[in-house]
């Protein structure tokens, strides 16, 4: 009796921090941000697993609700790789923040949704995974860790790609992104191991709570339009590496300008607008090392700090930065070209004394670069060449 009150509790408490979570975030959340729904959905996907286990403990072992354990249990295995999959999409939305990946990433999931998805409705007909008696008992049968072992399959995944993509999320998301699969792979181990203690989705749904501060304090600390650090971050951060910079250890700064952009705005619209300066941060960050710092600065200009003293190579990262945007302009077949005008600098105490004054140092860099671009005729058209 004690263990079915304590189990009880265990689902109840962790319905209860669901659905907490799932009205925080809605309050908070209201755009149609992709990472927003995924979150949302994820919540909720788990919030309705957690509902099912109540059924099951109160109808399992009562001849007179064996009906309704034989539905619960193959709706239970029917829809519990939908959690697990959305958590794949969410994550794959954190490290690329795509919308047009994710959907194609969900079409391949989408067969191995399938077929977790009919396994159990064949059960229904040969019970080869599970089975009720008359007293309404479950009973696991001999394919049973077939289904376990289609559940590992997304954890899997999400594990492989944290381990890979490690320099692309911030620090506190990142191990928070653990929380989830690392709980719910152990969780799901002991409960094959001790079948009875319903410990998998509890767990995942505490780590869905550390996950969903994580969410919070990516909102704070970045740029809701482009995935950038916002001025806030960019700020601290300088800071930060002003206090820890030495004299054989300082770091430097690009100031970029989006070249023509008002142009871009005027002619195609803002939604063309922003999706250029989506654009231009996916080229900052892939022409960047993963531990440098993007930061949108204002309006189309953003900061990148970097942990180098060494003016050629500061001078290689912004040709690299050239090069990935005459790709893009090359490949992307869109209405109007990307250019930038960057002014760089590297950290000096004694120089700059202040971030103020460093800042200030480097803006003047970038429009010394805008002066030598109009000085030397420039060109640039807001449309490519089209016949």
């Amino acid at each position: 009796m004690i263990e079915y009150i304590l189990r009880l509790d265990i689902i109840f408490f962790s319905i209860v921090l669901m659905i907490f979570v799932f009205i925080f975030l809605s309050a908070k959340n209201r755009g149609k941000n992709l990472q927003n729904r995924l979150f949302l959905l994820l919540t909720g996907s788990v919030t309705l697993m957690l509902f099912l286990e109540i059924p099951y403990i109160l109808c399992n072992g009562k001849s007179q609700w064996a009906w309704l354990n034989w539905i619960i249990n193959t709706l239970y295995h029917m829809i519990q790789s939908i959690p697990l999959v959305l958590y794949v999409l969410l994550v794959d939305s954190f490290l690329y923040n795509d919308r047009k990946r994710t959907k194609i990433i969900l079409l391949k999931w989408l067969p191995f949704i399938g077929i977790t998805f009919m396994l159990p409705l064949i059960n229904i007909w040969v019970p080869v995974f599970f089975t009720i008696d008359a007293e309404g008992n479950y009973h696991r049968q001999f394919l049973l860790p077939l289904m376990f072992i289609l559940q590992y399959i997304p954890i899997a995944v999400v594990l492989y790609t944290l381990l890979q993509k490690k320099n692309r999320l911030d620090t506190i998301v990142y191990l928070m992104m653990w929380v989830v699969p690392v709980p719910a792979l152990l969780a799901s181990l002991f409960q094959f191991l001790f079948p009875g203690f319903t410990l998998t989705w509890p767990f995942i749904s505490l780590g869905i709570v550390a996950l969903g501060l994580a969410f919070q304090h990516k909102k704070l600390t970045e740029d809701y339009l482009t995935g950038a650090y916002n001025r806030q971050s960019l700020d601290e951060y300088l800071h930060y590496k002003l206090r820890n910079c030495k004299p054989n250890k300082t770091f430097s700064a690009f100031l970029i300008d989006v070249d023509n952009f008002k142009s871009i705005n005027d002619e195609f619209g803002h939604k063309t607008g922003d999706e250029a300066l989506i654009e231009s941060v996916r080229i900052f960050k892939s022409s960047v090392r993963n531990s440098d710092f993007v930061a949108r600065y204002a309006g189309d200009e953003f900061v990148i700090v970097l942990d180098t003293t060494d003016q050629t190579n500061l001078e290689n990262l912004a040709s690299r930065i050239h090069q990935n945007a005459d790709k893009f302009n090359a490949s992307a077949g869109k209405f109007y070209n990307l250019t930038y005008s960057i002014g760089m600098g590297i950290f000096d105490p004694l120089q700059d004394n202040t971030i103020d004054n460093f800042i200030k140092r480097v803006d003047q860099d970038m429009y010394m670069v805008k002066r030598r671009k109009k000085t030397s005729q420039y060109m640039y058209d807001t449309k490519p060449n089209r016949r």
